[in-house]
């Protein structure tokens, strides 16, 4: 078995550039290719990380015809995911793919079809699945802690400026990301799959926008709105940008004011979900939060387990008179998502040097995909959707 195995990051925005942090000191990996298809930003990028010294590549087809590496993180838009993915596999690259994994489930079996000709490791990046506060929960369903799960009422909460983002970058489409709800919250519907130990068969939704309507819009961009004091002004949210582009955000629409007729996303969304175990699942898509969070409820028959982000902790409460208790999920915050981005990291390197598959692979990819296309399905259509097993095959 290898000791190191070498790595390029496709995409160098604000999770390639979080990846090129982790990895350009990673004892285990060789930071061998850099890609972006602007050279002005991933030219900075490196020159910001001290890693000039990378070979960089401003197209995914001279990154794999002139790029020496083993495997390849792809942080590229969503809407590029199965282009770029079907190019790595077909160039014998293990992949591991930002989520979602598409925007479509043609599209992500178009993915693992060519996974699985390349014989390469897939790995969909589910970081929360390394969540401290998650890797807890799920020992404590494991281990029978409170009985038969019956139910999962879950929430994500953005706060205020990570919310408003989505609706001026080109998450506003929801062709390029397969809508909000798959874009962001892909994370929790994997999880609740993965908790539940299945999969949903039947799909409600209600969602639109009530905020977010063109009728508040002052100007195109904030660059040129006289509302000095609008909560939503851009100040660099969620995103990274060269020095020229901090300098003039309108040139590239990065100052892009939220109240936009140009979107069709929601800015609040409701999910029931109904699994084939018999489990059933709500989730709440919040983003006017004054602290970001994800609490969770899983009902079992010996009681209840309260998960709640912030506070890093989880509560079990027994319906049987016994004494509950609280857990303390200490976070390392040297890297995102209170640590769980090193710990991916790390789990995609040690596959690759082992072999091992990892958890969160293509199906956990595919699944997720399917959940949210038949939510948004739902929510459109203002019907139940039916899901068959088949279709997560």
């Amino acid at each position: 078995m290898s000791e190191k195995c070498s790595m390029a990051v496709l995409g160098v925005g604000q999770r390639g550039y979080a990846y090129v942090s982790m990895l350009k000191n990673h004892p285990q990996v060789e930071l061998a290719a850099l890609c972006d298809t602007s050279a002005e930003r991933v030219n900075c990028f490196a020159a910001e990380l001290g890693c000039s010294h990378v070979p960089c590549f401003y197209s995914v087809d001279e990154l794999l015809a002139k790029g020496k590496f083993d495997a390849v993180i792809i942080t590229t838009p969503d809407f590029t995911h199965k282009e770029c993915a079907v190019k790595c596999f077909e160039a014998g690259k293990h992949v591991m793919l930002e989520k979602p994994m598409a925007p479509t489930v043609a599209e992500s079996r178009e993915i693992i079809a060519a996974a699985q000709r390349s014989k390469k490791m897939l790995q969909i990046g589910f970081v929360l699945r390394c969540h401290p506060v998650f890797k807890g929960v799920k020992k404590e369903l494991e281990s029978g802690t409170i009985g038969e799960l019956l139910s999962i009422n879950c929430s994500e909460s953005l706060r205020v400026m990570h919310g408003a983002s989505y609706m001026r970058r080109w998450h506003r489409k929801s062709g390029n990301s397969g809508g909000f709800l798959l874009a962001k919250c892909s994370h929790d519907l994997d999880l609740m799959s993965d908790f539940t130990g299945s999969l949903p068969v039947k799909v409600a939704s209600f969602g639109g926008v009530n905020f977010f309507t063109p009728d508040k819009q002052k100007a195109p961009v904030c660059s040129k709105c006289p509302d000095q004091e609008c909560r939503f002004r851009f100040k660099g949210e969620m995103v990274r940008m060269t020095p020229e582009e901090k300098a003039a955000p309108a040139e590239k629409s990065f100052d892009l004011c939220v109240f936009n007729a140009d979107k069709d996303v929601v800015d609040n969304q409701q999910v029931l979900l109904e699994y084939a175990n018999g489990v059933r699942g709500t989730f709440s898509l919040n983003l006017f939060a004054p602290v970001p969070k994800r609490e969770w409820r899983l009902v079992g028959t010996l009681g209840y387990i309260d998960a709640d982000t912030a506070k890093k902790e989880y509560t079990v409460t027994f319906s049987d008179g016994r004494e509950g208790f609280t857990r303390h999920c200490e976070a390392d915050n040297t890297s995102a998502h209170d640590g769980s981005d090193m710990i991916f990291l790390n789990e995609f390197v040690d596959n690759i040097l082992s072999g091992k598959a990892p958890e969160a692979d293509a199906f956990a990819g595919l699944s997720s995909t399917v959940i949210g296309n038949a939510a948004d399905r739902a929510r459109l259509t203002g019907s139940v959707v039916d899901i068959s097993l088949e279709e997560y095959k």
